[in-house]
Protein backbone atom coordinates (compact mmCIF):
# COMPACT_ATOMS: atom_id res chain seq x y z
CA UNK A 1 0.00 0.00 0.00
CA UNK A 2 2.66 2.52 1.03
CA UNK A 3 6.22 2.50 0.92
CA UNK A 4 9.12 4.93 1.17
CA UNK A 5 10.88 6.81 -1.16
CA UNK A 6 14.97 6.29 -0.76
CA UNK A 7 17.58 8.07 -2.24
CA UNK A 8 19.75 7.05 -4.69
CA UNK A 9 23.13 6.00 -4.27
CA UNK A 10 25.25 9.12 -4.91
CA UNK A 11 22.21 11.39 -4.59
CA UNK A 12 21.92 13.89 -2.23
CA UNK A 13 19.76 13.87 0.55
CA UNK A 14 17.37 17.19 1.06
CA UNK A 15 16.01 16.00 4.30
CA UNK A 16 18.83 14.91 6.40
CA UNK A 17 17.91 11.16 6.01
CA UNK A 18 18.18 8.25 4.33
CA UNK A 19 14.01 7.91 4.49
CA UNK A 20 11.86 10.26 3.28
CA UNK A 21 8.38 10.26 2.80
CA UNK A 22 5.89 7.50 2.38
CA UNK A 23 4.89 7.36 -1.35
CA UNK A 24 1.32 6.37 -1.88
CA UNK A 25 -0.52 5.25 -4.84
CA UNK A 26 -4.58 5.23 -4.91
CA UNK A 27 -5.74 1.71 -4.07
CA UNK A 28 -7.79 0.15 -6.92
CA UNK A 29 -11.05 -0.68 -5.22
CA UNK A 30 -12.10 -0.33 -1.76
CA UNK A 31 -15.00 -1.19 -0.23
CA UNK A 32 -16.84 1.04 2.32
CA UNK A 33 -17.03 -2.07 4.75
CA UNK A 34 -12.90 -2.14 4.71
CA UNK A 35 -12.87 1.58 5.51
CA UNK A 36 -15.31 1.22 8.15
CA UNK A 37 -13.42 -1.35 9.84
CA UNK A 38 -10.97 0.54 9.61
CA UNK A 39 -11.77 4.09 10.83
CA UNK A 40 -13.26 1.64 13.30
CA UNK A 41 -10.23 0.26 14.30
CA UNK A 42 -8.02 3.15 14.25
CA UNK A 43 -10.79 4.77 17.06
CA UNK A 44 -10.48 1.86 19.07
CA UNK A 45 -6.44 2.30 19.05
CA UNK A 46 -6.56 6.24 19.69
CA UNK A 47 -8.73 5.70 22.56
CA UNK A 48 -6.60 3.04 23.89
CA UNK A 49 -3.30 5.24 23.49
CA UNK A 50 -5.25 8.27 25.09
CA UNK A 51 -4.10 8.24 28.49
CA UNK A 52 -7.60 10.12 29.08
CA UNK A 53 -10.55 7.96 30.03
CA UNK A 54 -13.24 7.43 27.27
CA UNK A 55 -15.32 9.58 29.42
CA UNK A 56 -13.19 12.65 29.83
CA UNK A 57 -13.10 12.21 25.65
CA UNK A 58 -16.90 12.36 25.41
CA UNK A 59 -17.00 14.90 27.58
CA UNK A 60 -14.75 17.32 25.64
CA UNK A 61 -15.81 16.08 22.24
CA UNK A 62 -19.53 17.16 23.46
CA UNK A 63 -17.54 20.54 24.98
CA UNK A 64 -16.76 21.13 21.06
CA UNK A 65 -19.57 19.88 19.25
CA UNK A 66 -22.33 20.59 21.56
CA UNK A 67 -23.51 17.55 21.17
CA UNK A 68 -23.95 15.00 23.76
CA UNK A 69 -22.01 11.76 24.01
CA UNK A 70 -20.95 9.38 26.41
CA UNK A 71 -18.04 7.33 26.61
CA UNK A 72 -20.04 4.11 25.90
CA UNK A 73 -21.02 6.08 22.76
CA UNK A 74 -17.39 6.14 21.77
CA UNK A 75 -16.97 2.61 22.31
CA UNK A 76 -19.79 1.57 20.10
CA UNK A 77 -18.02 4.22 17.39
CA UNK A 78 -15.05 1.36 17.44
CA UNK A 79 -17.18 -1.91 17.70
CA UNK A 80 -17.01 -3.89 14.68
CA UNK A 81 -20.43 -5.68 15.50
CA UNK A 82 -22.17 -2.50 15.55
CA UNK A 83 -22.09 -1.36 11.80
CA UNK A 84 -24.76 1.24 12.23
CA UNK A 85 -22.65 3.01 13.94
CA UNK A 86 -20.75 5.22 12.83
CA UNK A 87 -18.66 8.26 13.73
CA UNK A 88 -19.66 11.68 11.95
CA UNK A 89 -17.12 14.01 10.49
CA UNK A 90 -18.32 16.61 12.87
CA UNK A 91 -17.21 14.48 15.54
CA UNK A 92 -14.62 12.16 14.09
CA UNK A 93 -12.34 16.07 13.84
CA UNK A 94 -13.57 16.58 17.52
CA UNK A 95 -12.48 13.20 18.11
CA UNK A 96 -8.71 13.47 16.69
CA UNK A 97 -8.25 16.64 18.29
CA UNK A 98 -9.20 15.37 21.61
CA UNK A 99 -6.92 12.78 21.43
CA UNK A 100 -4.09 14.33 19.36
CA UNK A 101 -4.52 11.24 17.20
CA UNK A 102 -3.47 13.38 13.85
CA UNK A 103 -2.37 10.30 12.42
CA UNK A 104 -5.97 9.26 11.96
CA UNK A 105 -6.01 12.14 9.23
CA UNK A 106 -3.72 10.00 7.24
CA UNK A 107 -5.08 6.47 7.41
CA UNK A 108 -8.30 8.19 6.54
CA UNK A 109 -6.60 9.39 3.08
CA UNK A 110 -4.37 7.05 2.23
CA UNK A 111 -6.19 4.80 0.02
CA UNK A 112 -6.46 7.86 -2.25
CA UNK A 113 -3.06 7.90 -2.22
CA UNK A 114 -2.42 11.09 0.36
CA UNK A 115 0.15 11.72 2.71
CA UNK A 116 -0.88 13.75 5.47
CA UNK A 117 2.16 15.88 6.54
CA UNK A 118 2.46 18.62 9.11
CA UNK A 119 4.86 21.18 10.24
CA UNK A 120 8.28 21.00 9.65
CA UNK A 121 7.64 17.88 7.55
CA UNK A 122 5.58 19.69 5.09
CA UNK A 123 7.96 22.90 4.90
CA UNK A 124 10.78 20.06 3.91
CA UNK A 125 8.72 18.88 1.01
CA UNK A 126 7.92 22.14 -0.02
CA UNK A 127 11.56 23.02 0.41
CA UNK A 128 12.47 19.89 -1.87
CA UNK A 129 9.75 20.77 -4.57
CA UNK A 130 11.08 24.15 -4.44
CA UNK A 131 14.74 22.65 -5.31
CA UNK A 132 13.51 20.68 -8.03
CA UNK A 133 11.60 23.23 -9.39
CA UNK A 134 15.03 25.58 -9.35
CA UNK A 135 17.21 22.49 -10.67
CA UNK A 136 14.90 22.61 -13.86
CA UNK A 137 15.30 25.93 -14.36
CA UNK A 138 19.08 25.56 -14.10
CA UNK A 139 18.75 22.83 -16.67
CA UNK A 140 17.22 24.52 -19.19
CA UNK A 141 19.67 27.40 -18.51
CA UNK A 142 22.38 25.79 -19.21
CA UNK A 143 20.83 23.76 -22.49
CA UNK A 144 19.62 27.86 -23.65
CA UNK A 145 23.48 28.64 -22.70
CA UNK A 146 24.99 25.59 -24.84
CA UNK A 147 22.98 26.05 -27.90
CA UNK A 148 23.11 29.98 -28.22
CA UNK A 149 27.50 29.38 -27.99
CA UNK A 150 27.71 26.56 -30.40
CA UNK A 151 26.42 29.33 -32.77
CA UNK A 152 28.83 32.33 -33.25
CA UNK A 153 27.07 35.49 -33.04
CA UNK A 154 27.41 37.25 -36.58
CA UNK A 155 27.62 41.29 -35.92
CA UNK A 156 25.93 43.42 -39.17
CA UNK A 157 27.25 47.30 -39.30
CA UNK A 158 25.11 49.48 -39.79
CA UNK A 159 25.52 52.12 -43.02
CA UNK A 160 26.90 55.23 -41.20
CA UNK A 161 29.89 53.61 -40.04
CA UNK A 162 28.59 52.57 -36.59
CA UNK A 163 28.20 48.80 -35.65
Amino acid sequence: MSRVLKVAEGQGDLFGTQELFPVRRPAERVRPVDLSLRIKTGLGQALKECPDSAEIIAARISEMTGQRLSGHTLYTFTAPSKADRQINLVEFVAFVRVTKALWLWDMLVEDDGLVVLQGREAKLAQLGFMQQQSKALDDEMRALKRELSAEPVHVQRRPGGRS
